[in-house]
């Protein structure tokens, strides 16, 4: 019952391919995907090797490399091409940043909240904050769950500040808890250009746990 949830869930904010899906394309675009000048070591300083979460390749997925975040708090299988774009293990501002050669960005941000938190409490403060930073909540609330984690799922629309005319980006965003602690997962990804990605992601979600 939870996996169908899950897959629901991700099924939802799939977007339809426009461009066929060329992985190539963000590769071949070094503003977006410069692996020489974007993370470096990041991943040595930022990740632990989680060798169980290893997965050959299974097309049209790629591998998946098993990973320890955030300090060891967290636990994902992840695309093995995946590249570290920031990140922090600072205590109470933990995150990291992933940026896909899909062109799209996976986060996941550690919660200021208490693990023992009202569920409400903690809705209502995620949902406030997207309404101070005047983004737009195009689905909302959708029941999912993680390895060990439960949570909402929604859609988000957002203007970023441009030069010439504001940046539009749509987001996938989790908020999950377990026991222990509380994070939000983001995926960004461009409104035009986007293939579909639930089919790679399903299994990063599917096994994130929050140690």
């Amino acid at each position: 019952m939870i996996r169908r949830v899950l897959i629901a869930a991700l099924a939802m904010f799939a977007l339809p391919a426009c461009g066929g899906g060329d992985t190539g394309v963000a590769v071949r675009n070094p503003v977006f995907y410069d692996n020489t000048t974007i993370g470096g070591d990041l991943g040595s300083k930022f990740e632990t090797p989680y060798p169980p979460l290893d997965l050959s390749e299974h097309k049209p997925n790629p591998p998946y490399r098993g990973v320890e975040i955030l300090d060891r708090k967290v636990r994902i299988s992840r695309p093995a091409n995946w590249i570290v774009r920031a990140a922090s293990d600072r205590p109470g501002d933990r995150y990291i940043q992933y940026l896909s050669p899909r062109e799209y960005v996976f986060s996941v941000y550690e919660r200021q909240e208490l693990p023992d938190a009202r569920w409400s409490d903690v809705v209502a403060r995620y949902e406030k904050s997207l309404e101070a930073n005047k983004a737009e909540v195009l689905h909302e609330g959708v029941p999912m769950a993680t390895f060990n984690g439960q949570g909402r799922a929604y859609l988000v629309r957002r203007r970023v500040p441009a030069a010439k005319a504001p940046f539009i980006n749509v987001s996938r965003e989790y908020l999950i808890r377990a026991d222990n602690r509380i994070v939000l997962v983001q995926i960004v990804h461009p409104v035009d250009g986007q293939a579909p990605i639930s089919g790679e992601l399903r299994r990063v979600i599917d096994t994130l746990e929050l140690r």
